[in-house]
């Protein structure tokens, strides 16, 4: 009994003379350690040379986080692109791990081909810039005829630790590894699940168990799509921090945002003035203080940026999580300006009529410049909503030139054709497009007959495309530039008639979806060598179908005006059976059974409802999309599709006959 006692009071003593230790250690905070060490090259930067925060002073507390003594565990950074985040986080965080505080680290990024680009490009000159090349294994420390893994282009070993890169869809290199930093980017890209894995955020958690008291995770991303977004759900997981600045004229912090509104109606934000025609003029372009709103301009970051600071805008819903939005509004002078950024919302939005000009650069804009997700808005559409855009004086098989030019600013400009395939029927959809896709149903009809029959009702369609002529009221000629043939159902068929057409007529399938939200891809170039056509395409249905509903779901347009892009207009005699396809969908969520979590929303036929036109019509823009891309990359030289310079090569007359 004594012993014990004994024992007890020994314990007690040891537990009191450490508790009245007064040394603790010290560690170097990742923000002083990239002072010290780290070296900018003048290709991978616009401002060579010694880092500083100096410009990017908002960086600085998210890089301390990754401070071992810092009690945070999972940091966010929501943002726009081009911010330089890649170089002053991550490769800040990788470094320190490797010099400063050893430890095993992950780099994982959506793209493992861009990943290895990242390393060779950007890690690589890092370490070497920073001196530290000697503290990674290289071969000639090994023995002779070993293999080197301690040093590779995704693979790099250090005295007390290690650091793997790979893409984010390689589940397989997560296995039997544990992380104590793991450093996300480009979250949003990164699939929404991996078979029999689970998700990749779940996988990357996952491998931090070991370290679950001490890990460090960093999620970072441009968000994309709001109902799939990533980043946006781990961003408001935190405490949702924004980065506050003073104006420089009352000393007020505010948040800096593209455009706001106060309780009044007042507006702030990024403004600027128009010219007669309502082009931005740049040199006015300033933000709108949202407390005394006096001006400032993009040379006066330099001073106020300076002086802000991070402010939670709510409660962290997970403890130890923070998380950050930051947008290019914030870019030091010398960068993406806010000039830059009205240049490219003129692009976008319609600023005459205050209404969105195109889509998918609007899409860009906003998770690139604003670094927010997109809504798709896309809803199901009503018959009575389609049959309002029918126009009085406009009737089938005829091109109404004068209500072209009137409405859209320019005569309709190229005629296109589609054709969904039935079993005893083929629809036939011809449109013209006047200037900014101005649409203009031409006909819409069916060819009777057996489809699995290889002459039948398909000799019919040849004659069509090959003979068919419209006339416009102002006697001009149009041929068809381009077919799409419904290639889902009856395969081979479509294969064979395509076969006939040297060129113009192309087998198509519609997708729910396409890779970076494209409108169309051509068939990989080993079917296309097995069914031994030229080419065939895969086309983006639900972003066609979004496409058609926002069309119609636009107020009416004012006469006297021009008609907004891709307005559509119907013939006055087409009957109430044609308008009712387009309400044959509905805009359904799709949701992964084993997991209950949000996939993706498409478009789903309503049981026994003809959607012959609703599909037609989405295909015929797509085929629209994939001539006007052909023509800007072969007859003007352009890299890609160039709406706007399509648009100027079509008033020419060239897709009208002589």
């Amino acid at each position: 009994m004594q012993s014990i006692e004994y024992e007890i009071s020994d314990v007690d003593f040891l537990i009191e003379r450490f508790a009245a230790l007064t040394e603790k250690q010290v560690y170097e905070l990742p923000s002083e350690f990239a002072e010290r060490v780290r070296y900018l090259s003048a290709d991978l930067t616009p401002f060579p040379g010694r880092f500083s925060w100096e410009r990017f002073p908002y960086f600085k507390k998210i890089v301390d986080c990754f401070a071992p003594d810092n009690p945070v565990q999972e940091v966010v950074l929501m943002k726009g692109n081009q911010l330089g985040g890649t170089t002053a986080v991550i490769e800040t965080v990788i470094l320190y791990n490797i010099m400063s505080n050893p430890n095993p680290q992950a780099y994982v990024t959506a793209d493992a081909g861009l990943m290895k680009t990242s390393v060779q490009t950007k890690i690589e000159k890092m370490i070497d810039n920073a001196g530290a090349r000697d503290l990674i294994f290289s071969q000639n420390r090994k023995q002779k005829g070993s293999r080197d893994t301690g040093d590779t282009a995704i693979s790099k070993e250090y005295p007390g630790g290690y650091l793997h890169c790979f893409g984010g869809r390689s589940p397989a290199r997560f296995r039997g590894m544990s992380y104590r930093i793991v450093m996300a980017d480009e979250v949003d890209a990164f699939p929404d699940s991996i078979k029999n894995e689970g998700t990749v955020v779940d996988l990357v958690r996952n491998r931090t168990d070991a370290y679950s008291a001490k890990r460090k995770i960093f999620w970072g991303s441009t968000p994309l799509v709001k109902q799939t977004s990533k980043i946006e759900r781990l961003y408001e997981a935190g405490d949702r921090q924004k980065y506050f600045v003073p104006c420089k004229h009352c000393g007020k912090m505010q948040e800096l945002v593209w455009h706001g509104e106060n309780d009044d109606g007042s507006r702030y934000g990024i403004v600027w003035e128009n010219d007669a025609d309502y082009n931005p003029l740049l040199e006015t372009v300033a933000y709108k203080c949202k407390f005394c709103g006096r001006l400032m301009k993009n040379y006066d970051k330099a001073a106020i940026i300076k002086k802000g600071e991070w402010r939670a805008t709510s409660k962290s819903k997970t403890p130890a999580v923070m998380s950050f939005h930051l947008s290019p509004l914030y870019n030091p002078p010398g960068m993406y300006s806010w000039e830059d950024m009205v240049r490219q919302w003129a692009e976008c939005w319609d600023i005459k009529n205050n209404r969105v000009r195109d889509k998918e650069k609007y899409r860009t804009f906003r998770n690139t410049k604003q670094g927010l997700t997109f809504e798709e808005m896309g809803k199901q559409i009503q018959y009575e909503r389609a049959v309002q855009f029918r126009r009085a004086g406009f009737v089938r098989g005829k091109i109404p030139n004068d209500l072209a030019l009137r409405d859209s600013g320019s005569p309709v400009l190229i005629v296109c054709c589609s054709v969904d395939v039935q079993k005893r029927n083929l629809f036939v959809d011809v449109k013209g497009y006047s200037a900014n896709g101005v649409t203009w149903t031409l006909d819409f009809f069916s060819i009777d007959g057996d489809t699995e029959d290889f002459n039948g009702p398909w000799d019919a369609l040849d004659t069509y495309i090959e003979n068919t002529r419209f006339i416009g009221d102002d006697g001009k000629v149009y041929k068809i530039m381009i077919t799409l043939v419904d290639s889902g159902r009856y395969t081979d068929y479509v294969y064979a008639f395509a076969g006939r057409h040297y060129a113009g007529v192309y087998p198509c399938k519609g997708a729910e979806y396409i890779k970076a939200g494209e409108t169309y891809r051509t068939f990989d170039r080993s079917t296309l060598e097995r069914i031994g056509l030229p080419l065939a395409y895969h086309i983006n249905t639900t972003k066609m179908k979004d496409r058609i509903s926002n069309s119609m779901s636009v107020s009416m347009w004012n006469e006297g005006q021009y008609q907004p892009d891709w307005y559509p207009n119907f013939p006055d005699d087409f009957r109430d059976d044609y308008f009712k396809m387009f309400e044959a969908e509905t805009k359904v969520d799709i949701i992964e059974k084993q997991t209950n979590k949000y996939q993706k929303t498409i478009w789903k036929q309503r049981p026994g409802a003809d959607n012959h036109a609703f599909d037609t019509y989405g295909y015929n823009m797509a085929a629209l999309e994939i001539f006007a891309d052909a023509y800007c990359r072969d007859a003007l030289g352009l890299p890609g599709l160039s709406w706007a310079h399509f648009w100027q090569a079509a008033k020419t007359g060239v897709f009208i006959e002589p």
